[in-house]
């Protein structure tokens, strides 16, 4: 269904969950989603060019769902798009993944220049 986005990672790369509202995109209120975040796209694509994978882990469902994915693929992120059940923990519901960008995971707005030095250095 996500075609360009779907399957490109290296096996033996680290994971990360990324949310879409307000940590992909600028605030929006929901279901509305905002404009692209040109930070966290420039973090984005320069954790993957040092082998990192990221996986979309977002809330939104259905077509809010669809409608974030499409535009991940407009805006040509290289973020996985795949079925998130892939990375479920057995029958938990939780993912196994080794680090999470979230909106909710922060204090204020992310800060991509620091979070970014911390995963090279940490994850």
């Amino acid at each position: 269904m996500f075609g360009k986005n779907k399957g490109k990672w290296k096996s033996n790369s680290k994971l990360i969950a990324i949310d879409f509202d307000d940590t992909i995109t600028n605030f929006a209120p929901y279901p509305h989603t905002g404009t692209l975040n040109k930070k966290a796209e420039k973090y984005i694509r320069l954790l993957v060019e040092n082998g990192y994978t990221l996986i979309l882990w977002t809330a939104r469902t259905g077509e809010n769902y669809k409608e974030a994915c499409k535009l991940i693929e407009e805006w040509n992120l290289p973020i996985k798009l795949d079925d998130k059940s892939k990375y479920e923990h057995g029958t938990t519901g939780k993912i196994s993944v080794d680090f999470f960008i979230d909106d909710r995971s922060f204090t204020g707005k992310i800060n991509w220049r620091k979070l970014y030095k911390y995963i090279l250095n940490n994850v």
